[in-house]
This record gives structure tokens, sequence and C-alpha cells, in this order.
């Protein structure tokens, strides 16, 4: 199954918006499309806020509305959320996903970024973007090696489970947190993490406040969880990060972010004897990549920990083609989440970050 994947982006001054709001021209990205996740990097000062929408065009002509991905702020005052059941006849919006209605693709699309807040205290805006992708989910990974011994150093290990059953409005608690978990892991290792002042309000013991810190940030009150892909990016993005949400052909590809000393979060999903080691099934998890074994096998920090209520447990080792095929079912989505001064690799010839 062939997968085509492009991710198109803007940043700096090129989307300073104009009274408030930002419309990006229409985007051609050369293939037929059935799927966009956007995402973007904003400073939200207290009591402001951003709407995130996109429009398709589909291989008919048929064009879709505006459909509202977020609306979105880091001020805990706000509740930020996707929209859900916005009813149009082209495409759907499914939380942090712009799918085709009744199978349709897409040939083209467009972002806007609406800027909300009082006058001299508006959101600062630094990146825009979205990737978009056709037949990604499950498809056969592109051919290329994985170094062997590769591994990036220094990156905390936060188990979700030192959180069961804590703040259970959000999710149920913290056996549904690997998304924040993982995403806190990575902020902290690029020293971007909360400080202990910012984290006084956790009121539990815990090692790692960090964790239901980032829970508060990320979460989407319409989704009813702290997963959404693009929620976990922005709040980064929020705390001088670039970062965003894109989707890796194989591990040869993320393998090359490794080398430039850059960990990566992985959606996966896997069912019963279909991970082995893992000691849970997911119908969606998020963990952290951080290298490769002597023997070519991913080395990730997983914030499952095997059920286990220990940071000890999360550090783990996969077998490589059964970790591939359990991140195909999402497509191969990542987050990478690095400082505006560490240099990514360079991008493939169809670009996807």
């Amino acid at each position: 199954m062939s997968t085509d994947i492009r991710w198109t982006g803007w940043a700096g001054t090129q989307i300073v918006p104009e009274a408030g709001v930002w419309t990006s021209s229409e985007v051609s990205p050369g293939f037929c499309f059935d799927e966009l996740v956007a995402s973007w990097n904003v400073v939200t000062p207290p009591g402001t806020w951003v709407e995130v929408a996109a429009q398709v065009v589909a291989e008919s002509g048929e064009r879709s509305g505006w459909l509202v991905l977020a609306r979105w702020s880091s001020d805990p005052a706000f509740a930020s959320t996707s929209v859900a059941g916005q009813d149009d006849p082209v495409a759907v919006a499914s939380d942090d996903t712009i799918l085709g209605r009744d199978g349709r693709r897409f040939t083209q699309f467009s972002l806007r970024l609406s800027l909300h807040g009082p006058a001299g205290s508006q959101p600062r805006a630094s990146l825009l973007g979205a990737i978009v992708s056709a037949d990604a989910r499950d498809s056969a990974p592109a051919p290329g090696a994985v170094p062997r011994g590769t591994v990036v150093g220094g990156v905390p290990a936060y188990s979700q489970q030192l959180h069961r059953d804590r703040y259970p409005h959000w999710d149920g608690g913290g056996q549904s947190w690997c998304s924040a978990a993982s995403t806190a892991m990575i902020a902290d290792f690029w020293g971007a993490g909360p400080t202990a002042a910012e984290t006084a309000w956790v009121d539990y013991e815990t090692p790692d406040p960090q964790v239901p810190f980032t829970v508060r940030e990320v979460y989407d009150e319409s989704f009813g969880g702290a997963g959404n892909w693009a929620f976990n990016t922005a709040y980064a993005g929020a705390r001088g990060l670039v970062a965003y949400v894109t989707r890796l052909r194989s591990f040869a590809e993320a393998a090359r972010f490794l080398e430039a000393g850059i960990p990566l979060v992985l959606a996966v999903s896997h069912q019963a004897g279909e991970l082995t080691g893992a000691g849970y099934v997911t119908n969606g998890h998020l963990l952290v990549l951080t290298g490769f074994d002597e023997g070519g096998d991913p080395i990730v920090h997983d914030p499952a920990s095997h059920r286990i209520v220990s940071d000890a447990e999360v550090r783990a080792t996969y077998d490589l083609g059964e970790l591939d095929r359990a991140w195909a079912r999402s497509g191969r989505i990542v987050y990478v989440i690095r400082p505006p001064d560490v240099v990514p690799p360079e991008p493939p010839a169809q670009p996807n970050w």
C-alpha cells in the first residue's frame, strides 16, 4: 500500500494575524489525501485564546466549511476544547483530525487562526501547520535500516501508573494519562517543564507532579481526555519549544531524529500478544522513543510501565516489527518537540517535517 505524507507549516512573521485572523493560502500537496492533523505554537497571555480551523476541497471540487479543530489556551482558567458535532456534508472534524465524509478524499486545504483577547494582550503565534496523508494507517514501513546502539540519554522516565485514580474528572485518572506523561518527559528533557511553584497545586505525594500539571494543560473538554495530539504539542509550543504532530514512514526516519538528539513521542495500538513484554493492551497509547539497542530493537520510555506502579519500569525494549505494526495503526503519528536552536534532520523529498 503506497503512503503519501506531506507536512506544510508557516512560522515567524508569516503568521502574524491582521485584525486577529490569519488565513493560509490554499495548499495543494500533490496527491489526494484522506486525513489532516493541524498543529500550532501560540503563547496565550491570561484571558486570551485561539481558534484553529481547517477547510478542505474534495476531489469532486466540493468545498467544506471552516471546521474548528480547537478553541485553545494555555491559561488554565480557559477550558480548551475540540468541537464535536460539526455538521458538514464534505468533511468531519474528529477531535484532532479532519476526515472525509463518506470516504471523500481531498486535493487542497487551508488553515485559519483566530486570536481572541483584550486589546493589547493578544496571543502570539510562532507556528501553524498541518500534516496531510493518504493510506497511512496500517501501511507497510518504507525501506531503511535503523542505527544500532543509538540512544538519546537523559530522558526522564514517568509512569502514569503512579497517578492511578487521581483527579478522576480528567479522563478517570492517571491510568489514562499516557500522552501527557510522554509529553511531560520530553518537556523536562529539554528543560521546559513546569517549576515546583507551577506544580504546587498538585495535592498528593508524587515524584512526578509534572504529569498531572501537563494533563491539566492538554485536556480536551469535548474529547474528554488528555490524548488530543495537537493539544499536547501546543502545550510544548507554549513553553518555548517548536512542537508539532506529523507522520513518519518508518523507524528509519525516526532514527534520523534520534541521531540529531531529538526523542519522539509515538502513537501506538495493540491487542493481547501483539507487543511482547508490554503487559497491557490498548486501542490508543503514547510512548517515548529514545533509541535502538545493539540488535536494532527500539528502546522506549513507556508510561504504562507494564501496569507496574514504578518509574523504574518505564524503560523498555520492544521487538522492532511488533512495535512498528502497533505504530502503523495510527499511521505512524509522532510528536516532534525540540528547542528552536536544535536542528532537525533534513526532510525527505516529500517532506513530512
